[in-house]
């Protein structure tokens, strides 16, 4: 600015050569009104050469408006007296068209026809560039095709083209270019290449390669430039004891104490997070360049329902944004008011998370709105949810997603089907694509309903709206398994979970429920035996329904030997749904005095509670109706009514007494019911699906 006024007083500020630097120096600045005098210097030019368009251009793409960088790329080509655009201009104009991926990839290929036409290939400027801009548009092939056609290439065109690999989900592709360029010896990889290629660790979770880099980093002498990105690495790979290695003895910094922060709170480590904030007094610092740092402090803090540090970390937040210095970027005032929303529900202190939501009027953002939905579904305010859900001006899917999982949630799966087929309906004709979260959810209502055909049509819709979700991603194949299997299409859940790429413990234990609540037992247990030659350990839900699966087949010794396996092997604690399996093995198989002591040692060691001691009881009554053992059945009713009047036990006492004949005491104990117990029978629940709409009689 004082140069740029010295020049006004010597009258040579609008000498061409005058101009153009005063250009550069504006696009290096930075400062508020830049553009403005920029663009003001430009316009007082009266002959603008190649050069002074080049410069204004370059101005306007450094500073991020790339729209009217390529106006002024328009209008240069289309003055009354053209200026042919030079190799660096062409370069400038494709990285702006880079910068805008979505708005104007037409105009860089139309481009990159122009360099070619001009004679500017090969130029490795003018390459990069449009490499740069390729890759940034998601277009791979096309920047994996100029990156092999051309003939020199410097350091900046394989950062470019392993960033594009990063960008476009082919880590892979980014870590195999990244060792290419590792093995030349006049392109070594710099501090962009490994950030970048760290970064492409993490996107697929290979800490192994990280590794390998870091140590490639030790040899070459760039580790000290680099350990906030090989620390970042570590933790998003969960290795946080390798991080902290990294920055032991290192002087520290604000970027790395903030990177040691963003770890533990990755990892759930949030007392180490809050631990490392307390002990460094200028945290208040850190903030103060940058307010978004809170973030995972509030994180933490919700998980730990540190409501009062949350609260003053909220005053910490008003103070900053205070001062004339700190105007957050929109971005970030919505990334803050959501992390205080969250922190505040988790808390339970949903007034307070409103009053936040109220304050943000009237630059609230969706994910302001977002948050505040789903802190009333947390805390069990499903109508208030659904109120501030209709009253949002824009909706996106996440809106969307958490008001479906709310009704999920409280079990309420007709209402979320319903609004489910109304995000892809809307009254403003703008269609919601779901994602796999949206269908996860959805599938999952299906399976409380046990809709078949409306799960099948979700499944349609997914594979057309989301390419190989059923396939490549675990926790949507999962879903549609447990959809099939409670469903009652064994065989589409079986094809289903085939085809799965990756597998976890839940996915197999849903296929091996699916088998085990339908009386599959043999095929239950072929499921299981596969699952422990993969590795997969089991868990208290899988020997659930192991044990089911022997109760049906009459399998005893075998369903024993599990428990056994469950508890010794696995150091897995038994619950009372382990024991009701056990009770209702030996109870099919008419061991009911085994049954019964069994019973009388888990009530005298109280290794249950005694709210859940009666539902085992109660399978062994059932086992007493199945075999007709009228006197252990009385003594076994008996035993849960003196602690619990349930209906279901007088139904099945009197089924038992029914079975043998003995009419009287099937009167007898009606009698009782109706004089003693409170609780109702349950009246009975049907539906009816009609055109793929699921309604109650």
């Amino acid at each position: 600015m004082n140069t740029h006024a010295r020049f006004i007083k010597l009258g040579i500020d609008t000498n061409p050569i005058v101009a153009t630097r005063l250009l550069n120096a504006y696009a290096t600045s930075y400062m508020p009104d830049s553009l403005c005098y920029a663009q003001r210097l430009f316009d007082q030019v009266y002959f603008k050469d190649t050069v002074l368009w080049s410069s204004i251009i370059s101005v306007y793409t450094r500073l991020g408006n790339s729209h009217k960088a390529l106006q002024l790329f328009a209008q240069m080509k289309l003055q009354t007296h053209p200026i042919q655009p030079n190799h660096f201009i062409y370069a400038t104009a494709a990285r702006a068209c880079g910068s805008a991926p979505s708005y104007y990839l037409h105009l860089g290929k139309c481009i990159h026809a122009s360099v070619k036409k001009a004679g500017f290939i090969p130029n490795i400027v003018v390459e990069t560039a449009l490499l740069d801009m390729y890759a940034k548009c998601g277009i791979i092939d096309c920047a994996s095709k100029l990156f092999d056609e051309m003939s020199v290439r410097n350091v900046i065109s394989w950062n470019a083209m392993i960033a594009g690999y990063l960008h476009g989900g082919m880590e892979a592709h980014g870590l195999q270019l990244f060792y290419r360029m590792k093995c030349l010896e006049f392109h070594k990889p710099d501090e962009f290449a490994v950030a970048t290629v760290l970064a492409a660790c993490v996107g697929i979770n290979d800490f192994t390669f990280g590794a390998q880099v870091h140590a490639y980093l030790v040899r070459t002498g760039y580790e000290s430039d680099c350990k906030d990105a090989i620390c970042n690495m570590y933790f998003r790979c969960g290795q946080v004891s390798c991080a902290e290695r990294v920055l032991k003895g290192r002087e520290e910094n604000a970027t790395s104490r903030l990177v040691m922060i963003r770890g533990y709170v990755l990892n759930e480590r949030y007392h180490d997070a809050m631990y490392y904030v307390s002990c460094h007094d200028n945290f208040i610092e850190i903030a103060a360049v940058d307010c978004t740092v809170v973030v995972p402090i509030l994180t933490a803090c919700a998980s730990l329902s540190l409501l009062r540090v949350g609260r003053q970390i909220h005053g910490l937040i008003i103070t900053l944004l205070n001062f004339p210095q700190n105007s957050p970027s929109e971005e970030g005032i919505a990334i803050v008011g959501s992390a205080l929303i969250n922190m505040y529900c988790k808390c339970y202190s949903v007034k307070e998370a409103q009053q936040v939501f109220d304050s943000l009027l009237p630059d609230r953002h969706v994910s302001h709105w977002n948050s505040m939905i789903a802190g009333y579904i947390l805390n069990g305010m499903l109508e208030n949810a659904r109120r501030c859900f209709e009253e949002m001006p824009e909706r996106d899917v996440i809106s969307w997603t958490t008001i479906i999982s709310g009704y999920v949630q409280y079990g309420c799966p007709h209402e979320a089907l319903w609004l489910l087929a109304k995000m892809y309906t809307n009254k403003d004709g703008l269609v919601v694509q779901g994602n796999c979260f949206t269908f996860t959810t959805s599938l999952e209502a299906c399976s409380l309903l046990s809709v078949l055909e409306l799960g099948k049509q979700i499944h349609a819709k997914l594979i057309r709206t989301v390419v190989n979700a059923d396939v490549n991603n675990v926790v949507v194949g999962t879903s549609l398994v447990d959809m099939y299997s409670k469903s009652g299409s064994l065989s589409y859940a079986q094809r289903v979970f085939n085809r799965m790429m990756e597998r976890n413990v839940v996915s197999w234990t849903s296929m091996l429920t699916g088998y085990a609540i339908h009386g599959f037992g043999f095929q239950a247990l072929e499921i299981f035996h596969q699952m422990m030659e993969m590795g997969v350990e089991p868990t208290e839900v899988t020997f659930v329904s192991v044990l089911t699966a022997c109760s049906h087949c009459g399998l005893v010794e075998e369903g024993l030997n599990y428990f056994k396996m469950m508890k010794e092997k696995y150091r897995l604690l038994p619950g009372s749904d382990h024991y009701t399996c056990v009770i209702d093995l030996l109870g099919r198989a008419g061991r009911l005095d085994e049954a019964w002591g069994l019973l009388e040692e888990i009530e005298s060691e109280e290794v249950i509670d005694g709210s859940s001691i009666e539902t085992i009881w109660g399978a062994l009554l059932g086992a007493c109706r199945l075999h007709g053992n009228v006197e252990m059945g009385s003594r076994v009713a008996d035993k849960i009514l003196k602690k619990q009047q349930a209906s279901e036990t007088y139904i099945t006492l009197s089924n038992v007494y029914a079975a043998a004949g003995m009419w009287h005491e099937v009167y007898r104990v009606r009698e009782r019911w109706k004089r003693e117990s409170s609780v109702p029978g349950f009246p009975g629940h049907s539906q009816i699906h009609v055109h793929f709409q699921v309604d109650d009689l």
